[in-house]
């Protein structure tokens, strides 16, 4: 009876494994359970390994056969986005530009130490999201605040809020009309070169696009829309765009995986950093999915990409250098 129990149990995991498979496959995130179960992706594929191997040991060929194929199902969805990833060489004679993202979580009580880390570590625009008007008024008092004169804040209760702060001025563009505010601003490619200056030449200009999806858990309709709507983004002029932000979704997500089809490149995965995660963080479990990314296009490229802490969240922030395209 335990056995034919255990045997019922491998073919039910396996199937719900395929299902998984097959809707990525077929570009499909339905439901908000199927959307949970495609961010596991990794580790369901790792799952297979046990159960192909205990199959094996009992006997049971088929389900070990079963099990072998949807796992290289997983290993060709794995391969087809990591080896697509590739991007141009930056321009020899660009500086580049380091742009932090910091999701600050909006119960977040150390605030002053998120201040004081990011200040070592020599920004030019700092992305926060989970922004609340606490988090403004403790970051405004602080000595951060003296580093960045221009700004642009959208502070919000719970996780709504999202501001661009940076060394250098920039022009405010007509944000994309997401469920939580997204903010869009345009400047200058390096902090040498005059935004005004920069006006008539694409290629000395930059765009930055923060967003922040809310989770498919929390709203599974308005985070479908939001990645459709972020993939929809008009770039008339080809500047070269950074897109930045806690999208609430993984490589594994389809509607996620869209932006690649249309030219983005990821930061991570363009630095070989494929398995990095960046929630959760202060769990019991390690960090397991990567919801906060870096996409380049339209001539723009990351040059280096590096994790770091972020006091009292529950999200791993990255610092982007950014730089124009040969």
């Amino acid at each position: 009876m335990l056995d034919l129990i255990l045997e019922i149990i491998g073919w039910a995991t396996i199937g719900v494994i395929g299902g998984v498979m097959l809707s990525q496959a077929v570009g499909w995130s339905g439901t908000r359970v199927v959307a949970t179960l495609q961010a596991l992706t990794p580790l369901l594929a790792l799952a297979l390994v046990p159960i192909a191997a205990i199959a094996l040991w009992q006997g049971l060929s088929l389900m070990a056969a079963a099990a072998g194929a949807v796992g290289l199902g997983a290993l060709i969805l794995m391969a087809s986005l990591i080896f697509r990833q590739s991007q141009s060489r930056p321009a020899g004679d660009s500086a580049g530009l380091r742009i932090a993202l910091a999701n600050l979580l909006y119960g977040n009580e150390r605030i002053d130490e998120v201040a004081t880390d990011l200040a070592e570590h020599d920004l030019d625009v700092i992305v926060f999201s989970e922004y609340t008007a606490e988090h403004q008024a403790r970051l405004l008092a602080s000595q951060l605040a003296d580093g960045y004169p221009f700004k642009i804040d959208h502070s919000a209760p719970l996780a709504g809020g999202i501001a661009i702060w940076s060394r250098q001025a920039f022009t405010v563009n007509i944000p994309p009309n997401t469920f939580d505010p997204s903010l869009d601003i345009t400047l200058a490619a390096s902090p040498d070169v005059n935004l005004d200056a920069a006006s008539e030449a694409t290629a000395d200009r930059i765009r930055v696009i923060a967003v922040h999806p809310p989770t498919p858990v929390y709203d599974f309709g308005e985070w479908t829309e939001d990645l459709a709507t972020i993939a929809r983004i008009d770039i008339a002029d080809d500047t070269p765009t950074l897109l930045i932000g806690d999208f609430n979704a993984t490589y594994w997500h389809p509607g996620f995986r869209n932006l690649f089809r249309i030219g983005y490149v990821d930061a991570h995965l363009a630095a070989g950093h494929v398995f990095s995660a960046s929630w959760p963080i202060g769990k019991l479990i390690p960090p397991f999915v990567r919801l906060d990314h870096a996409l380049t296009a339209y001539g723009l490229v990351s040059t280096d990409v590096d994790d770091f802490d972020i006091p009292g969240s529950d999200h791993r922030g990255f610092v982007v250098t950014v730089a124009s395209a040969h």
